[in-house]
Parts: structure tokens; C-alpha cells; sequence
């Protein structure tokens, strides 16, 4: 039986392309699943109450406030789906053989500043809802929420480390190209 000349890059190519092939399939499900909870009532509150904790529950929920919150949450949401994107396309990349490239190195970077923008995202998304969502309502009964969250933190730090880390691969990238160019 003859052995693959390098198990490790087989490895990370069959890798790849099952990352890139559940990147497309989450982004899709994703979209459907984020109109839809525009489209459901009590799926709106639902998604109310997971960014806004119990004070989500209370709050009105009339066609203006729904285009409001829709609004509002799409700001997040591309962003993460931009993220998404870019992981993708860096996937696709490593699925080619392109580990050590610049293109690979940019997604990582573009990927990792999505997670890092996350963030501060979640608090002020969860803050614009209040605000939005409790306008109407009269003086003392409106909303500011402010919310932090561990993750928050978790993205604000994996972020930090998917960005440093394009940074040291963009490097590789630059020597392999280096290296290549003496042979």
C-alpha cells in the first residue's frame, strides 16, 4: 500500500474542504434562519430576549419596532457573515495547497477583525434594541441596557489571536515567496 508523500497536507486539504463546505452551508442557514425570526413573531422575541436578556420580554413588538430590530441586528450580522466569508475563502485556499500564501494570510486577518468587532457589537447591539425598541414607550418606562458578556471577552481575545497570527502567516507567506525565488 503506497503511503500519501505528505499525510499532514492531505490532511489539512480533506480539512479544508469540509470547513469551507460547512462555512457555506452555516452562512446559508444562517440568512434563512435570521429572516425568519423577522418574519415570526415569537421567534423575534426569542432573539430579543437572547441579546437583551428579560428586559426583551416586556418590550412592544408592532411592525416598526420589528423593522427597527431588523435593522439594527444587520449591522452585527454582516458583519459576522463577512467573517464568515473571508474563513471561507481562506478554507478554499488551503484546500488548493495555498497554506503560506498572501491570500490565505489576508482572509485570516479579514476573519479575525469580524471576531474582534464582535465584541464590542454584542453590548451596543444590545443597547440600539433597547433604545429603539423602547422609544415609544412612555418617559420612565424607557430602556437603557447595557450588557457585557464573558463572550464578549472571548471574541475581543480570539479575535486578537486570529489577527496576530495572519500577521506571523502573512511573514511566512513573504519568506516562502523569498525562498522560492533563490531556486
Amino acid at each position: 500500500m503506497l503511503k500519501p508523500a505528505n499525510p499532514t497536507r492531505a490532511t489539512l486539504v480533506r480539512l479544508s474542504r469540509t470547513m469551507a463546505r460547512l462555512t457555506s452551508a452555516g452562512m446559508v442557514a444562517m440568512v434563512a434562519l435570521m429572516g425568519s425570526a423577522f418574519l415570526v413573531p415569537t421567534w423575534t422575541r426569542d432573539m430579543l430576549l437572547t441579546r437583551m436578556g428579560q428586559a426583551g420580554s416586556n418590550l412592544p413588538l408592532g411592525h416598526d419596532q420589528v423593522l427597527a430590530a431588523a435593522a439594527i441586528t444587520a449591522v452585527p450580522f454582516s458583519v459576522m457573515l463577512w467573517g464568515l466569508w473571508n474563513a471561507r475563502a481562506m478554507f478554499k485556499d488551503f484546500a488548493r495547497g495555498h497554506a503560506f500564501s498572501s491570500a490565505a494570510a489576508l482572509h485570516l486577518h479579514r476573519f479575525g477583525v469580524a471576531v474582534l468587532a464582535q465584541a464590542p457589537l454584542g453590548p451596543l447591539t444590545a443597547t440600539a434594541l433597547a433604545l429603539a425598541l423602547s422609544l415609544a414607550n412612555p418617559p420612565g418606562q424607557r430602556i437603557l441596557l447595557l450588557t457585557l458578556s464573558s463572550n464578549d471577552y472571548v471574541a475581543l481575545v480570539v479575535g486578537g489571536v486570529l489577527v496576530a497570527l495572519a500577521s506571523v502567516m502573512r511573514e511566512a507567506a513573504r519568506l516562502a515567496e523569498e525562498n522560492a525565488s533563490f531556486v
